[in-house]
C-alpha cells in the first residue's frame, strides 16, 4: 500500500472543502424522521420532486445522501405524508403526525366470533418500473372458543405481461393467501428474540447481542409500534447455520447469484390497553418492504427489485354466526381500480406516491 505524506493529505482535504463549498446547493445531507414525541421513525420513504423514491430511513430514522435545496415528501404507512423544502447543512429533523385510519373504538361483546376485515396492496418494481401490483380484501374470522383464525380472500392483480402475472400471483398467494391469518402481532412467538427496556417508551429486540428491532409505546393513544430489520435477523440465522456446519466439517452451499444491497424490513402498529394487552381485533396496519439487487442470468445484467406489501384493518366487530354471515355479505367488494380508489379514500388509506399511481394506471389500462 502506498502511503500519502501528511502534507499531501492536508492539500487534498483543503481542495475537497473548497470544491464542496462552491457546490453547496448540490451537497448531499441527511434527514432524521421522528414522531411527535421525537422518537425516530424507521422505514419512512423519502420521495424527490420527480416522484421517485430517494431512499428509506433506517432503524435510527435517518437517511443519508439526500440532496438539499429541494422539496421532498416523506411517506409512511403509519403517519401522515408531509412535503417540506430542505436546505442548509448537517442533519434536518422532520416530525410526522400519526395517520387516522378512521377506525373507531370496538365494543367488546360476549360473541362467538371476532370479525376483522383487512385491505392489502402489493407492489413489485424492477429497475424503477412497476411490473406487478395486487390489491385485495381479506375477511379474517377469529373463533373465540377455539382460538383459531380462518380467512377468505378477494383480490385483483395486474402485470406488464401475462407470464409475469401468473408467476407473481403464485408468489403473492404463498405470502398472503397461504397464511390465512392476521399478521402475527406477537413476533416473539416465531422468533427467539429478547426484549430489553431502552426507555419508558421503547424496548429493543435483541438476538445474540445484536439489535434487530424496536418496540415503541404511545400510552396516550394506546398504540404500540414494532419495527424489525428482517435482513439483519436472517443474516444472523445464516451465520449460525454456517458455523454449525463448519463445526461438522461441512461447507455451506454458496448461492450462484446471491442478493446484494439487501434492505428487508417489517413494521406494524396495533392498539393496546392500559395493561399492554391486545388481541386480533387490535391490529391496525403492517408493512413489509424488500429491496435488493440480483444478477439476472437470462438478461445478463443486474436487476434492482423492490417489493412492498401493506395491510390495513378497515373493519372489526364482535359477532355471532348470523351477524358474521350478514357482515361478510355487506362488506363484499367487487375488485376494480375504481373500487380500490373508493375503498382507500373511505378508510383513509395513505395515498401512494404520484409516480406509483401513474404506473398502476398504466397496468390497469393495458
Amino acid at each position: 500500500m502506498i502511503k500519502k505524506k501528511p502534507e499531501a493529505i492536508r492539500i487534498i482535504r483543503l481542495f475537497f472543502v473548497l470544491f464542496m463549498g462552491g457546490f453547496l446547493s448540490l451537497s448531499a445531507q441527511k434527514v432524521l424522521i421522528v414522531d411527535t414525541e421525537g422518537t425516530p421513525v424507521p422505514y419512512a420513504h423519502i420521495i424527490g420532486e420527480d416522484s421517485v423514491i430517494i431512499g428509506t430511513t433506517g432503524m435510527d430514522g435517518v437517511l443519508e445522501g439526500v440532496k438539499f435545496n429541494q422539496s421532498i415528501t416523506i411517506s409512511h404507512v403509519a403517519f401522515k405524508s408531509k412535503t417540506v423544502y430542505v436546505k442548509g447543512e448537517g442533519t434536518v429533523q422532520i416530525p410526522l403526525e400519526d395517520s387516522d385510519y378512521g377506525l373507531g373504538e370496538i365494543v367488546v361483546k360476549p360473541k362467538d366470533y371476532i370479525y376483522v376485515q383487512t385491505y392489502y396492496r402489493m407492489i413489485y418494481m424492477s429497475d424503477d418500473t412497476m411490473t406487478y401490483c395486487r390489491f385485495g380484501v381479506i375477511d379474517n374470522i377469529y373463533n373465540v372458543k377455539k382460538k383459531t383464525i380462518t380467512a377468505s380472500h378477494t383480490h385483483i392483480s395486474k402485470a406488464e405481461m401475462g407470464l409475469l402475472k401468473t408467476l407473481l400471483d403464485g408468489v403473492a398467494g404463498s405470502v398472503i393467501d397461504g397464511k390465512g391469518e392476521l399478521p402475527n402481532i406477537n413476533s416473539s412467538k416465531k422468533t427467539p428474540l429478547t426484549k430489553e427496556r431502552e426507555s419508558e417508551s421503547r424496548n429493543r429486540y435483541v438476538y445474540n447481542g445484536k439489535i434487530i428491532g424496536y418496540e415503541t409505546f404511545d400510552m396516550k393513544d394506546h398504540l404500540r409500534r414494532v419495527s424489525l430489520d428482517e435482513d439483519a435477523y436472517k443474516n444472523l440465522l445464516k451465520q449460525e447455520k454456517a458455523e454449525a456446519k463448519a463445526k461438522k466439517g461441512k461447507e455451506p452451499k454458496a448461492e450462484k447469484y446471491p442478493k446484494r444491497n439487501v434492505d428487508d424490513n417489517f413494521y406494524m402498529v396495533y392498539r393496546i390497553d392500559d395493561e399492554g394487552r391486545y388481541g386480533v381485533e387490535d391490529f391496525i396496519m403492517s408493512q413489509w418492504h424488500d429491496d435488493y439487487v440480483k444478477y439476472d442470468n437470462i438478461y445478463k445484467k443486474d436487476e434492482h427489485i423492490r417489493i412492498w406489501l401493506e395491510s390495513y384493518s378497515i373493519d372489526r366487530e364482535y359477532v355471532d354466526k348470523q351477524e358474521l354471515k350478514e357482515k361478510k355479505k355487506a362488506n363484499k367488494v367487487k375488485m376494480s381500480w375504481a373500487a380500490i380508489q373508493e375503498l382507500e379514500s373511505k378508510h383513509n388509506i395513505p395515498v401512494l406516491p404520484a409516480k406509483a399511481l401513474e404506473e398502476i394506471k398504466k397496468l390497469f389500462n393495458k
